[in-house]
């Protein structure tokens, strides 16, 4: 079998993962750094772009590194410093980088929150949190009421999970609808008090979450940015390594946040 072209594998991303309908994210969703190698034997994920990640996937021989957080945001940058240190060494050393941001967060079978709902054996999973035209998070349902602190143990052993969660106990106690917003997802704790959700679990805390959360009588379990965005990629690793017949490896570096 031929090893597929890194155009190959990032078309097929594009449309599994509906990029196009993604108009108003920050990251430059799709292939962000093209490099001459030719085909594609084997396939990093991680969740961040950064140097040492790049470092890794090189030393471990891949030709491709698929990651959430790409390099490319909002508008273009001078590639000086750090930069073009990165873009130096993807380039010269046959390392392509593909990234996908909120498409990742918002898909029903791959995305970060559709895999957290999976782990949690949510029933009823829908996409929800509307943001620019398209979804960024699900809801869902638990069969039976369970507390806060038993759907944070279950979590608590993701990679990069905070030790413990960060929780904001302001409303139910006793949980039957959850909404997952992951990475910094706070900022939907008003939609979670609209539509009767009584858990959001989200990544990272913003400051006026605290207040938001207790005025709108919302419970909010954090388990740190980094481990709610593990989720996505790893599915995609599912994904190419069973559909492209690739060599694949999980490059993991917690940031703690």
């Amino acid at each position: 079998m031929t090893n597929p072209s890194v155009r190959e594998i990032s078309s097929f991303l594009d449309t599994e993962l509906k990029h196009a309908d993604y108009t108003k994210d920050a990251s430059l969703n799709g292939l962000q750094i093209e490099s001459s190698a030719s085909s594609v034997q084997k396939i990093g994920f991680a969740v961040d772009a950064g140097l040492s990640v790049a470092q890794s996937a090189i030393e471990q021989r891949c030709q491709l590194l698929v990651v959430h957080h790409g390099v490319l945001w909002g508008e273009n940058a001078p590639i000086t410093g750090p930069w073009a240190r990165k873009l130096e060494l993807f380039l010269s050393r046959g390392l392509s980088l593909y990234a996908s941001h909120l498409p990742l967060d918002g898909h029903l079978v791959h995305g970060n929150a559709a895999q957290i709902a999976l782990l949690l054996c949510l029933s009823d999973v829908s996409q929800c949190f509307e943001y620019g035209g398209a979804h960024i998070g699900v809801r869902g349902s638990l069969s039976s009421p369970q507390s806060i602190d038993q759907i944070a143990a279950t979590l608590s052993s993701t990679e990069g999970a905070l030790q413990p969660p960060l929780l904001l106990p302001f409303g139910q106690r006793e949980i039957r609808s959850i909404g997952i917003a992951t990475g910094a997802g706070t900022g939907v704790i008003p939609d979670c008090a609209a539509l009767g959700i009584d858990l959001l679990i989200t990544g990272e805390p913003k400051q006026a979450a605290y207040h938001m959360a207790k005025e709108y009588e919302c419970s909010v379990l954090c388990i740190g940015h980094y481990a709610s965005e593990t989720f996505g990629i790893r599915a995609l690793e599912r994904v190419l390594a069973q559909r492209f017949n690739v060599q694949t490896v999980w490059i993991s570096e917690p940031t703690g946040i």
